[in-house]
């Protein structure tokens, strides 16, 4: 859902999507000057750009209507609108609703059967989105279009939809989480008007915001507690009344003091831990037991995603060794088509099939890799018992790590795990992981597309080098 800056709304519909990421992100656009933002970077422009062609390639062949804003003028566009709707169109591209000081951009809106003041029909509200899965941000979106429709066609509408990135048309029941969105819709006012004071936090969302830029270096500076895995902005709120506001002051909290005091308890002696980590750079061993190994090989897979959450892997690498041995068999492939990706995953299916291997443990890091495996295995039609059996042999390292150790890390991100089983630098704060995808979406256009090919491939082997590094950390 597109929604433009207008100087005399309150709250946009891109408020609702940011408001449910970071209620800061909204006090912020309310408070200063957007020209103050960190430009989109290179893997944003290609997802906005990405998401705005998908769009329109769903929404062009409906025929339906559009409404376009002329030199600023979303008066009249709305206008244009409700005279759309009293026509009784059977859709609208780009309606523009207006109530007061709120504002949203729907992509579509749709006739429905039921009575409204428009006649015996109304008009729901959906949204075109890339991604292949439902998100609270973009149902929020489509709720606060919903509850401005009320205000044109005297009813508000008890359903709305989204159009995902595989085709598929998801029903939504917005008569369910009415007073969940008129909640947010309350909430997002109050800081956009500067009635709610917020503040900065570190959290995954801060890599694509545009407003990492001011708020990063403030909570560097002030060593803020966000920074420390487990703490959570309530957790936060609880610490700083007890006075501990700093990493520093949480490593050399009295646990048991604050617990007396009321602090809860539960991953408090942890996050403790977690802090002092961060200060030293050391790792804290839990090390664990029974985590699983091969008998005579082992296998690493990794497969890079764009971050569309379409499931379609662009780089598919495996590799296999000894077990606690160094790689000897390593194959990255660099999948653009659907006939590269099938070719990569019979070859990928017949190594790990092999009479040899058939049932030893194949190692991933994180859920991507084995959703990106089904959802390869889906599109191109693998037997679902085979592709099950395979997914089954997966050992997901990043649940073994949070239990096998404490580590100087924010996110316990691949990366940033692989830089510490690597004795490599420790990646900054805030730093995104879509730097492959950016290479591979300009593989097509690249003046030495073979360089890019290496680039790509290169990478998908340091992926593999990195897997056996964290896998046999914790025999180490």
């Amino acid at each position: 859902m597109a929604s433009p800056s207008r100087s005399r709304a309150t709250i946009l519909a891109h408020h609702l999507y940011d408001f449910a990421e970071c209620e800061h992100r909204v006090a912020l656009d309310a408070t200063l000057d957007r020209e103050l933002r960190t430009p989109p970077d290179d893997a944003m422009a290609l997802l906005l750009e990405h998401g705005q062609r998908f769009e329109r390639e769903v929404v062009e062949p409906l025929g339906y209507p559009a409404v376009t804003v002329d030199h600023g003028d979303w008066d009249g566009a709305f206008a244009r609108t409700r005279a759309l709707m009293s026509e009784g169109v059977a859709g609208i591209d780009q309606a523009v609703l207006i109530d007061g000081a709120r504002l949203a951009r729907p992509d579509l809106l749709e006739r429905a059967p039921g009575r409204s003041t428009l006649g015996e029909f109304h008009y729901i509200p959906g949204d075109v989105k890339s991604a292949k899965t439902t998100r609270s941000d973009a149902v929020f979106q489509v709720g606060f279009a919903a509850l401005l429709l009320e205000t044109v066609q005297g009813r508000r509408p008890e359903t709305g939809f989204l159009i995902l990135g595989d085709g598929r048309r998801e029903e939504l029941e917005l008569g369910a989480i009415r007073c969940t969105v008129d909640d947010a819709v309350a909430r997002t006012e109050e800081v956009a008007r500067g009635e709610a004071a917020t503040s900065p936090f570190f959290s995954p969302a801060c890599a694509r915001c545009r407003w990492r830029g001011t708020c990063l270096p403030r909570l560097e500076e002030a060593r803020d507690l966000s920074f420390v895995h487990g703490v959570t902005r309530a957790r936060r709120r609880v610490l700083l009344r007890h006075g501990v506001a700093t990493i520093d002051a949480l490593a050399a909290a009295d646990v048991a003091a604050l617990s007396a005091a009321g602090v809860p308890s539960d991953g408090l002696l942890r996050m403790r831990t977690q802090a002092k980590t961060l200060l030293d750079g050391q790792v804290l061993h839990h090390r664990p037991a029974g985590l699983p190994r091969g008998l005579k090989r082992e296998f690493y897979l990794r497969l890079e995603s764009d971050p569309l959450d379409r499931g379609e892997p662009f780089s598919i690498a495996w590799g296999e060794a000894a077990p606690l041995g160094a790689i000897d068999t390593a194959r990255v492939a660099i999948v653009s088509t659907r006939d590269e990706r099938a070719a990569a995953l019979r070859e990928l299916v017949d190594v790990l099939e092999a009479s040899a291997s058939r049932d030893e443990p194949i190692y991933t890091f994180g859920a991507g890799t084995a959703g990106a495996f089904d959802a390869l295995a889906e599109e191109l039609a693998l037997e679902p018992a085979r592709a099950g059996d395979l997914a089954g042999r997966f050992v997901d390292l990043a649940p073994w790590v949070r239990r096998a150790a404490v580590l100087p890390v924010f996110l316990y991100r691949f990366d940033e795990v692989a830089a510490v089983a690597r004795h490599l630098p420790r990646p900054s704060a805030g730093q995104a992981e879509d730097a492959l995808f950016v290479l591979h979406a300009g593989l097509a256009a690249s003046e030495d597309p073979a360089a890019v090919r290496r680039i790509l491939e290169a990478a998908g082997r340091d992926a593999l080098e990195s897997l056996r590094a964290i896998r046999a950390w914790f025999t180490s």
